[in-house]
C-alpha cells in the first residue's frame, strides 16, 4: 500500500514538473550605463549685461548622464518547444531609483515585453531577446533645463545565459540589455545597457 501511495505521489508531481519548464520569473541585481549619453542642446536663458535687457536664449548642452544602479523582474512563458530550441514570451522591468544628469538625480523605468529565443544545453542555458514597450524618466525637482517627467518609447534588445543548480526549480542567470529611448529630454541617453545577475524560478 505504501509503495503504491508514493508511486502515485511521483506521478501527481510529473505536471508540476513539465509545467514548471514552461514559465519562470527571474530577479536580477546590476548596473545601467550610457556609452553614448552626449547631451543635446537645450534653451537656457543667457545672463543679462550690466543695466541692460535680458539677453536671447541661448543653446545650454546637458551633461551625460552617469551610471546608476538596477534591479530587474522579468517574467517569461514559453509558447513554442523544440527541445534544443525554445520561444518565450517576456515581460522584463528595470528599475533604476536614481541617475544624475546636469546636476539633477532622477529615477527612471523600463517595461519592453518581448520574444525570447532560448537553446537548452547540459547545465547552461543561453538565449537572446527582443522586445518594445516605453521608458518613463522621472525627478522630484524641476529645472529650467530638465522636464520633471517623460514617458518615451523603448527598444529593447539582449542575450544572456541560466545556469541550472542542483535545485530543479531554481537556477541563475546573467544577462545583458540595451533599452534604446533616444532623446529623453534629461539626456541625450539613447543606448541605456543594464548588465546583471540573479536568480530564476521555475513554475
Amino acid at each position: 500500500m505504501l509503495k503504491k501511495l508514493l508511486f502515485l505521489s511521483c506521478l501527481s508531481l510529473i505536471p508540476i514538473f513539465g509545467f514548471s519548464q514552461s514559465t519562470d520569473f527571474a530577479v536580477s541585481a546590476g548596473g545601467v550605463f550610457s556609452p553614448n549619453s552626449l547631451g543635446p542642446a537645450v534653451a537656457c536663458p543667457n545672463p543679462p549685461a550690466p543695466g541692460g535687457p535680458v539677453g536671447e536664449p541661448v543653446l545650454c548642452p546637458v551633461t551625460a548622464a552617469k551610471s546608476g544602479f538596477a534591479l530587474e523582474g522579468d517574467l517569461a512563458h514559453r509558447l513554442f518547444n523544440a527541445h534544443l530550441a525554445s520561444l518565450h514570451f517576456e515581460l522584463p522591468v528595470v528599475g533604476i531609483p536614481k541617475r544624475t544628469a546636469s546636476g539633477e538625480g532622477f529615477s527612471s523605468v523600463y517595461f519592453t515585453p518581448g520574444l525570447r529565443l532560448r537553446l537548452s544545453l547540459p547545465l547552461i542555458s543561453p538565449f537572446v531577446s527582443v522586445g518594445g514597450g516605453f521608458a518613463h524618466f522621472s525627478t522630484s525637482v524641476s529645472s529650467s533645463n530638465l522636464n520633471a517627467s517623460r514617458t518615451t518609447g523603448a527598444f529593447d534588445f539582449g542575450g544572456g545565459v541560466d545556469v541550472s543548480t542542483p535545485i530543479p526549480l531554481i537556477g541563475l542567470r546573467g544577462e545583458v540589455r540595451d533599452f534604446y529611448t533616444g532623446v529623453t529630454g534629461f539626456s541625450n541617453t539613447q543606448h541605456n545597457v543594464f548588465v546583471g545577475a540573479g536568480i530564476v524560478l521555475k513554475f
